[in-house]
């Protein structure tokens, strides 16, 4: 295929895959849209293009983007004030399960360990099953090179897995009793909910007030978020079940504390880390996107 061959219809059939691959690599909606928009204006004007496969094509235009994005952006991140946590996503894509278990805030965060070129690799072979030789020409290795960089990848995120992970109806229960729990005040039943080990990250930018480090164990985190509660008079009302990333989360909107998302990473029956979202920049699509109660779509 040509560059003169390319139409509309092509791309907006790549579309879906494109933003996936750029939101799971910059953690941010309105970058990987830009991105791809970007990749369209680019792949119109490549007119030396030899296109066997407008997937990978493509595929390859958004990942270089996106590794040039990240390398630019990587001093800004290490000044980022407080925790850096990922953009929340209000509407992903209709992915099958095995895409959406590579969307949530937790696997997000964990991507955040690795360089560029290692995050590439990682997604374009582990989630999005791209054969070894599209994936080196992207990242401009050979395949050998690739499978040395894929094996780094996976050593740096090898964490312990989850014995059971909770199904969408369990993780809206838990979600909402940890809810409950916050709003009364019920120590014992937020206890009940969170797991030894659990732990609390906050991002709120420098622009409002947030934990400046994470909050860990379960007793540190109860305190926390009670004390947090207790100060703000907060109610169930204030906190709305949402779609976070794919996963069962809350939606805050508080006369006082303004605005934030909170995704939860459950496991064995419990709350193992809570990611909250509080920097207005980062809010500002998810809340487009998400009508307040009582409204309805257009």
């Amino acid at each position: 295929m040509a560059a003169t061959d390319w139409d509309e219809t092509v791309f907006e059939a790549h579309r879906p895959l494109l933003f996936s691959i750029a939101y799971r690599m910059l953690g941010s909606a309105s970058e990987a849209e830009d991105v791809v928009q970007d990749a369209w204006l680019r792949a119109r004007q490549d007119e030396h293009a030899d296109v066997r496969s407008p997937r990978a094509y493509l595929a390859t235009i958004v990942t270089r983007l996106c590794i040039d994005h990240l390398r630019s952006a990587e001093h800004t991140r290490l000044e980022y004030p407080g925790p850096w946590l990922p953009e929340p996503l209000a509407e992903p894509n209709q992915e099958s399960a095995e895409l959406a278990s590579s969307l949530t805030t937790a696997f997000l965060v964990l991507l955040q360990q690795l360089v560029p070129a290692e995050c590439a690799v990682f997604l374009l072979r582990e989630v999005f099953e791209f054969d070894f030789d599209e994936i080196a020409r992207t990242v401009g290795k050979s395949e050998a090179n690739t499978r040395q960089i894929l094996a780094r990848a996976r050593s740096r995120l090898r964490v312990s897995r989850p014995r059971f992970t909770a199904s969408r109806r369990e993780s809206e229960a838990i979600v909402t009793r940890f809810r409950h729990a916050c709003a009364t005040g019920n120590v014992d039943e937020l206890m009940s909910v969170l797991h030894a080990d659990a732990h609390l990250t906050s991002d709120g930018g420098g622009k409002v007030a947030a934990a400046t480090r994470p909050v860990l164990g379960a007793d540190r985190v109860a305190k926390f978020m009670l004390g947090y509660a207790g100060k703000l008079h907060w109610s169930e009302s204030d906190f709305e079940l949402v779609t976070i990333n794919g996963a069962p989360g809350l939606l805050m909107r508080h006369p006082i504390a303004g605005n934030g998302t909170y995704a939860f990473d459950i496991a064995d029956g419990r709350i193992r880390a809570i990611y909250v979202v509080r920097n207005p920049d980062k809010l500002r699509v998810f809340l487009e996107r998400t009508p307040q109660r009582g409204e309805l779509r257009g």
